[in-house]
């Protein structure tokens, strides 16, 4: 079978080279770097203003608890005047918590009152203020508080730069990627054009070869030197076959002949006439093969599409159904044609015709008196569908790969006569057209179909 690489959208192609995923995976890791780094700053900053917001509240609330009592007030209202940037805050509260002055109008819920810096939470604070309450010695409670504010712009700053970072980042990579992935993506297409021939059967071809000598003409030259010793091969084994069933054709005649003539000469219950009828048999069969083999070199040398012109196939089948119809009748069964409208195809309409007839042969042969042999058509979404059904034995799931190859003889009908060769002429044909040959249980019997559409 054969088959063409199938078209994809630029993206995909794009992100299956391996320069955009390297760069696409190298960037990833180069931000997850980044991102990490940046955290570590962050860390590291907040842990050390921390450090600095305790030792500012600490040292003003142990001013402010040095003057005397009765100013306290007062140097409260200076230090609050004096907080030009509004970080700062102040409270003073009586000894049951009642206030007093300052702009901390209620003691924080999570302050303990023990003279230890601890984290601000709630309104007005920012997220990471520190704060202390210590109760003075003549027993009023002193909050002094520090605001994050620093701290908060200092995160928004990191976060803004990190996403606009990232956004450059992410840009530049895609792009980079995509530049450095679009020299091989050409290449890989002129790849794959260049190995389009190869897969329609040309095996002269080959596949282009850059000065460059990197992986990808590293493949190319191993592929052009499997694809010349499998030119070489294939070759060898087509001239043997070719010479062998002509060298042998003519001698085969000439034993035919002489057989034919030995035959005329004993006339029926002499000693020997019925072995040399056998033999005549034999003769025959011998030269059948043969003419069958020539048939598929014949079909397997032709030029791609030469010949193709447009068949309609209701009068080709038709035609077919008209060979076969009285062979049909002489063996007892019902040849029934069922025909759907389809658009005519291009394709070779003798190679065709005998296919169709290889295989309602076939059908006709291995079908039992009183069966049923169907030659049908119908129009498929993708195309043309030709089908042969009958109700014989089959062919198990096993052999249906095997009876396409040359000679080959099912175990359960090696006594039925035949070449073995009826379907790899029809495999043949079916390869010559990039069609698609399958073969299915008919339950009973077997059903043989031909996608008569080029595969994609």
């Amino acid at each position: 079978m054969l088959f063409a690489p199938r078209a994809e959208p630029d993206h995909l192609r794009l992100w299956r080279t391996t320069p955009f995923r390297m760069t696409v995976i190298f960037g990833a890791v180069f931000a997850v770097g980044v991102m990490a780094l940046v955290l570590m700053i962050y860390i590291s900053a907040a842990g050390y203003l921390t450090q600095q917001m305790d030792k500012i509240v600490l040292g003003q609330a142990g001013a402010l608890s040095a003057g005397a009592a009765d100013t306290l007030p007062d140097r409260i209202a200076q230090a609050q005047a004096a907080d030009v940037r509004q970080v700062n805050y102040y409270g003073l509260f009586s000894a049951e918590g009642v206030w007093i002055t300052g702009n901390v109008r209620s003691l924080p819920r999570d302050l303990a009152i023990d003279g230890v810096p601890r984290e601000l939470h709630g309104s007005p604070f920012h997220p990471g203020a520190q704060g202390v309450a210590k109760r003075l010695p003549w027993g009023e409670i002193l909050v002094v508080g520090y605001d994050a504010k620093v701290l908060t712009d200092f995160r928004r700053i990191l976060a803004r730069s990190l996403l606009e970072f990232g956004g450059i980042v992410l840009l530049l990579g895609l792009a980079l990627g995509a530049a450095l992935s679009s020299g091989p993506l050409k290449r890989l297409q002129g790849v794959q054009r260049a190995s389009e021939p190869i897969l329609q059967g040309d095996l002269t071809a080959r596949l282009p070869v850059s000065r460059r000598g990197d992986e990808i003409d590293v493949l190319a030259r191993i592929a052009n030197t499997m694809m010349a010793e499998v030119e070489r091969l294939i070759g060898e084994v087509q001239v043997v076959g070719q010479n062998v069933a002509h060298d042998l054709r003519t001698p085969l005649n000439r034993l035919r002949a002489l057989l034919y003539r030995t035959s005329q000469c004993l006339g029926d219950g002499q000693p020997g006439h019925a072995a040399v009828e056998q033999a005549l048999k034999e003769t025959d069969d011998l030269l059948a093969r043969f003419r069958a083999l020539q048939r598929i070199a014949e079909i397997d040398a032709r030029e791609r599409r030469a010949g193709f012109a447009e068949v309609a196939l209701e009068p080709l089948l038709r035609n077919v159904h008209e060979l076969y119809e009285p062979l049909a009748e002489e063996a007892g069964q019902t040849l029934e044609l069922e025909l759907s409208p389809t658009a005519p195809i291009l394709a070779d309409g003798e190679l065709l015709f005998e296919a169709v007839s290889n295989l309602v042969a076939n059908a006709v042969k291995f079908t039992p008196a009183g069966g049923r042999v169907t030659l049908r058509l119908e129009a498929a979404p993708e195309g043309p569908r030709i089908q042969v059904i009958d109700s014989g034995p089959g062919v198990p799931e096993g052999e249906r790969e095997s009876v396409l190859q040359r000679f080959y003889r099912s175990p359960s009908h090696q006594q039925t006569p035949g070449s073995g060769l009826g379907l790899s002429i029809v495999a043949a044909v079916v390869r010559l057209h990039d069609f698609r040959l399958t073969l299915a249980d008919a339950g009973p019997g077997l059903r043989v179909v031909i996608d008569a559409w080029p595969r994609a």
